[in-house]
Order: structure tokens, then sequence, then C-alpha cells
């Protein structure tokens, strides 16, 4: 038998492995750390990540799951199941149960031998359970827990390895996750995995590069146990470009061996006895590791000869009971070298053995589903896939209970008799996934099944059944830039009064909101109260959160700050006892709106970050962590801290949130690129945002460019702009009030009285509104004592660039009085905040005035180019030479994070080149 192709020792990776025991060494000082290992199919993460594991000290409980590509589609938590399991390996069952909630565990189903009884309580607590468990477990002794291939990963588990990385803190657990990154397609949802943590100071990132030439000569010789002749190891690695797993299959082949990649793996096994490639197949086709129970019903008999000969040859790998091909390049060459009969006959044996024994519930219906279809038995297919739907629905993994019911939905028309097999109709089935897609955030998908569904189905025979489906429909159309009333209107008049009054109470609170929104406050004030009514009656925490939304929104558009405060914060309590964590952001979210209408915007700031850590506890980081870290950063924007706000903005884009919050973003941070006189910056985010076509925001950046054009100096394109914009629509007070704002300063006076009827008598009694018709009024009949009134409001709403403006405006005014003392010290004041802010064009304009009497301006100080500490690093390390990848790896940070700073470093020296900013940085005494 031919000696096995592997090097038995890791060759290079020194620094890698370093980097890992690092991290390793926080953790025992207490701090957890995630490491995320990424680099292309076969270079070495595993072997890292195992050879880094077998060297720790203290002996860690090390747990292991892998997300795998064939069988796994749909089936969610997979890697973590295997973690789980092993953690009960570890602990035993009596354990287990003792560290289990007394009332039950949303966990129940990934040990069903145990007879756990089941708890709800969503998706937040089953993350909490896991996060406990592994807390717990690392009381005793410190835990590594490693994820393999999350590349691969249903959305499910990508979101709880995210939860763990941001949530075990101070447990002393090292979690490290696998990434082949050949696989990351532009929009693969790893990629988003990867920006996320990527910007964390306790997540290392290792890059797995291609080994030298010097290297693979090494890995040759530790393969031959003696030195290898220097011209095949550069031949080889030539040919393959340093990748060790191509390495070990060239020496395989010999050097000189022709074809591809496939090829050469299996020529690998060629040579292998019968029945070992015939084994080998048979687990390739598993897809997954494969217990030695199953692999016995499938072949039968497996020879234990042939098992042997594939693990001493290094093609398989035992771990306790169960077998895996050693890694996926060689299981995927094996498995599409299969004839498509083979492997049909494999996949049906697989789905017949599984379906046989039925020993893992529900768990093992997606893996089912997936070998039925294989084996071209839809029938099969249809009621394992619509089995693993429910069972995906109740583990709360509900992307992956949308995919699954996809499947249902395409194998349906393919089956004779789909509602025999099923015992259900084509509706109950679109009606799941519509419940799944609002629950997972697919509003496309929702909208489209529940079309589908209302034009299937009997509407007045199921007035009730079709009431759900609109509401969820509007409530999804709106997630997508429409209003969603229709829908909503046609859902309420569905179920009258006494009909079902939870359903009735739930619909009416939507319905509220969504007029709130469209400012039809009339309407909603009707609906809103008819909604509090049935909701006190019903004593339902959830219900009476849901109808105080809205009534605390109608408090703030007339102008009753404290009432409509008072209202979120209750809807925000009653939405967290009844566990609607989504309602509880949402209201935190307008709750911030209202404080910075009342001029209280450090407030809100600490409103928005509170509500972005606990969407990021709850998993809601994409679907309200977004919309908050958005009016975080509009509040950081009005309060002067504006690299702060953009730092806010990047990490939020970097969690690709849903387009309506793109938007959002990208306005604030067009709202400061402008005001510094980026206008080509500015101008490529408007274009971005209006391209989106989400009205709000398109009428926002109308205001946006008119601010620009006054900037500019471009009076004609003000002029246009505001004859547009003063027509278009605008959403709410809050909206209204910096429209007002920018029309104002573009000195269109005419156009006043059209904006200003926007703010009610009421809501211009608030802080900013106030300020804002102070600026206007001034703008409009321009003397000293208006604009110091407008000084004195910019000043108590702590809105540092207004207060520039309305500095720069009264100090224009003295002048044209002839109050010259006066003037100098107003605009000495305007200079000084507005080159804190880097404000540019304003700048130019306190030049000009300034000129007029001769008032010089302060040396720029060496440190006030704006830059935030953390450019101020990146400066400090870039000075060094050091290229992007080393500053990232330097600053344990992620590379589009440090190109983000580099730009910005850039900009704001006016450098150029890199080289050009080092130098200015060394003549500034930037670098002390």
């Amino acid at each position: 038998m031919p000696s096995p192709v592997i090097s038995p020792v890791l060759v290079g990776r020194t620094a890698e492995l370093a980097a890992i025991e690092a991290a390793y060494g926080q953790v025992r000082a207490g701090e957890s750390t995630t490491v995320l290992v990424t680099g292309e199919a076969g270079i070495g993460k595993s072997r890292l990540v195992s050879t880094a594991t077998g060297r720790l000290t203290a002996e860690p409980l090390v747990l292991r799951g892998g997300c795998l590509e064939l069988g796994s589609g749909g089936t969610p938590w997979l890697p973590f199941v295997a973690v789980m399991r092993e953690l009960r390996r570890a602990w035993g069952p009596e354990r287990l149960r003792a560290e289990l909630p007394a009332d039950g565990t949303a966990l129940a189903d990934w040990w069903p031998e145990l007879g756990l009884t089941r708890a709800d309580g969503g998706q937040v607590r089953l993350f909490e359970e896991v996060l406990t468990l592994l807390g717990r477990a690392a009381r005793d002794q410190p835990v590594v827990l490693v994820i393999e291939d999350l590349q691969w990963a249903d959305m499910s588990s990508r979101e709880l390895f995210a939860y763990l990385a941001r949530n075990l803190v101070d447990r002393p657990v090292l979690l490290v996750g696998t990434i082949r990154s050949g696989e990351l397609t532009p929009g693969h949802p790893t990629r988003q995995l990867l920006g996320e943590l990527g910007r964390r100071a306790d997540v290392v990132r290792i890059e797995l590069a291609a080994l030298e030439r010097r290297e693979v000569a090494a890995l040759l010789t530790a393969i031959e146990g003696r030195p290898v002749d220097p011209v095949v190891a550069s031949e080889i690695h030539r040919r393959s470009d340093g990748n060790p797993l191509f390495v070990e299959a060239l020496k395989s082949s010999g050097s000189a061996a022709g074809g591809g990649l496939s090829d050469l793996l299996l020529d690998r096994v060629a040579d292998l006895s019968p029945d070992a490639r015939h084994l080998l197949a048979a687990i390739a086709v598993a897809g997954a590791e494969v217990s030695d129970v199953i692999l016995a019903d499938v072949l039968e008999r497996p020879s234990d000869e042939a098992l042997h000969e594939l693990v001493e040859r290094h093609q398989v790998v035992v771990r306790d009971t169960v077998y895996a091909v050693r890694h996926d390049l060689i299981r995927e060459a094996v498995y599409g070298a299969l004839l498509p009969g083979e492997r049909r006959r494999l996949h049906r044996r697989y789905a017949t053995a599984i379906d046989s024994r039925d020993t893992d519930g529900d768990y093992q219906a997606a893996a089912l589903a997936e070998h039925w279809q294989a084996a071209g038995e839809h029938g099969q297919a249809l009621t394992a896939a619509w089995r693993a739907a429910a069972g995906a629905g109740r583990q709360f993994a509900y992307d992956d209970q949308v995919n699954l019911l996809d499947k249902v939905l395409t194998l349906w028309p393919e089956v004779g008799n789909p509602e025999t097999l099923t015992g259900v109709s084509h509706v109950d089935v679109l009606a799941a996934g519509v419940e799944a897609a609002y629950s997972a955030g697919r509003a496309d998908w929702g909208v489209r099944r529940s079309t589908e569904a209302l034009a299937e189905m009997d509407v007045t025979a199921e007035p009730m059944r079709a009431a759900r489906f609109l509401g969820l429909q509007g409530l999804m159309q709106n997630r997508l830039g429409a209003s969603g009333l229709d829908s909503l209107e046609r859902a309420v008049a569905l179920v009258p009064p006494g009909a079902d009054d939870l359903l009735r109470t739930r619909l009416l609170a939507w319905l509220a909101f969504g007029l709130c929104i469209e400012e039809k406050h009339e309407r909603a004030g009707a609906v809103t109260r008819e909604a509090d009514v049935l909701a006190e009656r019903l004593g339902d925490d959830g219900l009476r959160a849901a109808a105080l939304l809205p009534a605390a929104y109608l408090d703030d558009a007339m102008g009753e700050g404290d009432a409509a405060l008072a209202k979120y914060i209750e809807c925000e309590e009653l939405a967290l006892r009844a566990g609607d964590h989504s309602l509880c952001l949402t209201a935190s979210q307008w709750r911030s709106l209202a404080l910075v209408l009342d001029g209280r915007l450090e407030e809100a700031v600490q409103v928005n970050a509170r509500g972005q850590q606990l969407a990021e506890s709850w998993g809601l980081v994409r679907a309200r962590g977004s919309m908050l870290a958005q009016n975080r950063a509009w509040a950081l924007f009005r309060l002067g801290r504006w690299d702060e706000a953009l730092d806010v903005i990047d990490d939020a884009l970097a969690d690709a949130p849903p387009l309506r919050y793109v938007a959002a973003l990208q306005q604030v941070a067009a709202e400061i690129a402008v005001r510094r006189g980026c206008f080509e910056d500015a101008k490529r985010l408007i274009d971005d945002t209006v391209a989106s076509e989400f009205q709000p925001f398109a009428t926002m950046m109308m205001a946006v460019r008119l601010t620009m054009a006054t900037l500019q100096g471009d009076a004609a394109t003000a002029k246009q702009l505001v004859e547009r914009a003063v027509g278009l629509p605008l959403w709410n007070t809050y909206d209204a009030t910096w429209f007002l704002l920018a029309v104002a300063q573009a000195g269109a006076g005419s156009a006043l009285p059209s904006a200003q009827k926007y703010l009610t008598p009421a809501t211009s009694r608030r802080a900013t509104p106030a300020a804002v018709l102070c600026s206007a009024e001034a703008a409009e009949h321009s003397s000293a004592e208006r604009w110091r009134r407008a000084v004195d409001a910019w000043r108590q709403v702590g809105d540092r660039y207004e207060l520039a403006v309305a500095l720069t405006e009264l100090g224009r005014s003295e002048l044209a009085e002839r109050n010259e003392w006066s003037a100098r010290e107003t605009l000495a004041e305007a200079r000084v905040v507005a080159t804190e802010l880097s404000a540019e064009p304003l700048l130019a304009r306190i030049g000009v005035l300034a000129d007029r009497i001769g008032l010089r301006a302060d040396p720029r100080p060496a440190r006030a180019f704006g830059l935030t500490a953390r450019e101020l690093e990146v400066l400090q390390v870039l000075a060094q030479g050091l290229s992007n990848a080393e500053i990232a790896r330097k600053l344990f940070v992620s590379g589009n994070t440090v190109a983000t700073h580099v730009a910005r470093v850039l900009r704001k020296l006016g450098a150029a080149s890199r080289t050009e900013a080092s130098a200015i940085a060394h003549r500034e005494g930037l670098l002390n």
C-alpha cells in the first residue's frame, strides 16, 4: 500500500499560530476573543486550527461544529447542534438537565433523546440559552468553540455566531470560525458577517496566504521524511501556487501529472481497493458526517478493511462514531465523479436509512428532503421538506423555514397528490411562508407569496385568514418603501368588531402607525383610540404597546413632547414585558427623534446607543439596529461630532441593512459631506439615495441638494430647487423642520411661507423647530437682533454647525450696523466652531467677512485637522510605511475599515498621497 501523502506536521504558519495562541492568552485572562481564519479551499485553515488547539495549555474544552454544503440547505443551527451534542457528551445528560432552565428549553429539539420540555420565547431565548451554557462550561475550564466552513452556514447559524462574538464578552471562550474566502461571491451573506465582525477590537482576522517556495520544499520534506530535489520542489510550488492540498495532490500523482484539481484529487484515490472506493463514494454522498449506524444501513455491511484503508490513507477521518471525508474538495471531486445513477441510488439508500430510523426527531428532515430530491423522489422530498419547515419554525430559524417552504412550493406541482401527502392545502403552505417571511425580514418573498395566497383563496369564506395575509402584506410593503395602507385598510375591514378582537386590535395598531407615517393624523387618531380601548379590554401588554406607539407619535406631531416621551417609554416597557423586541426598539427609535425636536441631543445619542446595544443582544442588528444607528448619527451630526457620526454610519452600513435604512444612513453622510465642502462625495451619496426610490429620503435629499447649491453660491440652481422642493410631500414634523431650514438658508424668502406651513404653532414651540423658525425669520428680515435670538436658540439646542452659521450671519449683520467691535468677537467664535468641524465652505464665508475688519485667523493648531483618535492612530502606523493589510493586522481591524480611515486622513490633511500625509504628520508633530 502506498505511503500516505500528507505532512505529519504543520509547515510554516508561525505567525498565525502565534496569533491564535495570543488570542487564547486573552481568554485565559478572562476575556472572550473571536478568531476568523479565512483563505481559499485547501490552504490549510482546518489544519491550522486543529494544530493550534492541540497546543493550547490548561486543557481547554474544545467543541467543534461544521457547516456543510450538501444536505445542509435549510437545516437550522447545524454546526451548533453538533457543538451542543459534544457538550452533552462532555457533561453527561444529568448535568446538562441541571444547567438548563427549569421551565423548559428552547433547545429541546437539539437533544431529542432526552425528552426535554420545549419552551417558547423565540430566537432571543435560544441565543441566550446557548450563551449561558457556554458561559457555565467556561467556569470549569477554558472553552474553545470552533465552527468550520462558515461560508456554508445557514442564516440562523450565522446570526448565532455573530451574537456569540458580540456577547460572550468576559466569559473565557475562544470563538473560532473558518471561512473559505473563494466561496464569497458579491452579496454573499458571509461577507456581511466578515464586515460586521471585522471591525471589532476583540476579533482577530487571520488570512492564510499561499506557502512560499521554501515552505513548499519543507512540506515535501516532511511528507517524504527526507530532503526533496529542489527542482521538483520548485516545479510543485509553481503548479500548486503554494496551496498545501494541491502540493499533496501533486506529490501523490507526480509533479508531471496533468489535468485539473479534480483529476489530481481523484488520482490520489485511484489506487484504493474497490471496496475502499465504494465506501469513500458512499461517505461523500452523505454530504456530512455520517454515523456508523446509518452507514451500515446504506452499505449493509461496510468492510472494516476498507475503512481502515481510507483512514490510513488520510481520505476519511473518524470522530467518535461518525465518519467524514477528510477535505471538502476531495468529497466534491469524488461526488462529482459518480455517474448519475450511482448518485441517485446512494441518495435513495440514505433517505431510506434516515427515514426508517428517525432517531433524531425533526432535525434530520431537511437532510432527508435533500436526499429524496436528489434521488428523484419528489413526493418523499415534499413531505420531508414540509416536516423540516415546521421544525425550523419551532426552532425560530425563520430564514431557513422560508427556504424550506420555498422548496415545498417548488415541489408542489411536481407531485400528483401533494395535499394528501402533506395533509395541508397549498394556501396553508403559503400562510406558513408569509408568517415566516415576516419574521425573517424577507419582505420581497412575503409580499409575492401573500399576493399569490389572496388570489387563490376565497376571501369571503375565510375573512380572518385573509385579513392576516393583508395585514402582514401591508407591513412588508412598508418595509419595501410603499405605504402598505391599502392592504392594511382592507385587512381591518375584514374583521368587524366582535369577530376576532385580538386580530382586529393588532391590525388597527399596524394601520394607525402606517397612517401616522403618512401624516394622516385625523384618521390615525380615530384608529389609535379604538385599538387602545380594545387592548385595554383584552389586557394584553403586547397589544397595549402596539397601540401606544401611534398614540405617542400623534402627541409628538401635535407638539406634546413630554406626553409623547412618556408614552414612548411606556411602550418600550410593555413591549419588553411582552417579549416584542422589535416594537421595543421601534419605540426607542421614535423617542430619540422626539428628544431631538426638544433639543435634547445628548439624550438622543444615549437612547440610540442603548438601543443599538439591545439590538445586538437580541439579534436585530440589521432589522432595527441600523435605523437606531441613523438616528444616533443624526444626533451626533447636530452636536457637531461629525467624525463620530461617520464612524457610526460606516459600522451600520457594514451590516448590510435593508435599503430603506441604507438611504437614511447615506442622508446623514451626505449632510456632513456638503458642510465640509466634499461636494463630489455628497453628490454620489445623493444620487445613490434618490436612486433607491424611497420617497421620504428622496424628498429630504432635495433639501441636501439645496444646501449644497447654497454653499457653492449657485443661486440659479438653488432657486430651481426651491421651486421644485416646496411642493414635495414632507413625511413628518421632524423632516419638515430641516427642510424649512434648508429653504431659509437658501435665501428664498418668498418660499418661506410655503415651507412654514409644515410646522404647526404647537410644534414650533419645541426647542429645535423654534430655533429653525428664528433662523428662517432672521434670514427673511435680517437684523442683528433677530440673529442674536437665533444664536441663543441654537446655543440652547446644542447644534454646533447651526450655531456657527447663526454667529456668522450675526457678525455680518453687526458689520452692516457698524458694530465692528461686536462683529470681531462674534466672527472669532464662529471661526473657532467652524474650524473644529472642518466646515470649509463656512470658514471661507467667515474669512471674507473677517477680512473686511482685519480679523486675522489664528494659526491652525497642529492637531486641528479634525482627526479622530482612531484616525490619528492609523496615521501614526501609516507613517511607518505599512500597507493597509499590515495596518489592519497591527490594529486588529478589517482592511475595509483601514481603507476608509486612510481616505479620511488624506482628505483632512489635504494630502494627495500616503507619502505626503506622512510628511505632514512629521512636520505638524502628529507622530508624538
